[in-house]
């Protein structure tokens, strides 16, 4: 089963590192090799820090997956996404990724992707609900893609989506939630030709879940 850890609470400006915090317009680190943005074609904007250069073939070649599976879930649950949203994603290695789990979460070790929803749901930028950062940890993902003899690039998609419908709302934290989620998933990534990664899982229970890899 693809483990995945989310954070519930909001990750405020004030307590992002200086990695993830927007760059200054004539910043020289501000090119286009660490900064990267997508632009779905219903206009949700994902802006992206790859503060982890190794992240750089798999984000490019994930990137048509990943908009069209945004735009899917999107449309497929309008009062989830009521008009253009806006996220924030940092692509960074494990040892950041371990450091964020512990500081937010009180868990040890690197975790595939951890999600921030927004606090504020009234915060527009340009017209765009602005709803939360997700970060994802380079080692830990290439490791379990690997493992599970998937593609990266339908991995990565796969997390993008899931960490997409934490920040919307969804959780696992009951086996019903749990359940659904998987269920919506399972349903967008089969729509775009990803196979689905649940078809083979014995069901894990709630209290034996959300454990560390």
């Amino acid at each position: 089963m693809i483990k995945t850890d989310f954070l519930i609470m909001p990750l405020h400006s004030v307590e992002m590192t200086s990695a993830e915090q927007d760059p200054e317009p004539d910043s020289p680190a501000a090119d286009e090799h660490t900064y990267h943005s997508w632009v779905s074609v219903d206009h949700h904007h994902f802006d992206h820090n790859i503060s982890d250069s190794r992240w750089a073939d798999c984000l490019f070649s994930s990137e048509m997956k990943c908009i069209t599976l945004i735009d899917l879930a999107a449309r497929f649950l309008p009062s989830k996404f009521p008009g253009p949203i806006e996220v924030s994603v940092l692509w960074t290695d494990d040892l950041t990724i371990a450091e964020l789990n512990q500081q937010f979460r009180s868990k040890f070790g690197a975790t595939n992707i951890l999600s921030f929803p927004s606090g504020d749901w009234s915060s527009l930028n340009e017209g765009r609900l602005f709803m939360g950062d997700l970060v994802l940890g380079f080692e830990t993902v290439m490791s379990e893609a690997k493992v599970a003899g998937i593609a990266e690039q339908d991995h990565t998609a796969h997390l993008i989506l899931h960490g997409l419908l934490h920040l919307a709302g969804f959780d696992h934290i009951l086996d019903d939630e749990a359940a659904e989620m998987e269920k919506l998933e399972s349903h967008l990534l089969t729509e775009i030709g990803i196979t689905d990664p649940y078809q083979d899982v014995i069901y894990t229970p709630v209290e034996a879940r959300d454990t560390n890899l």
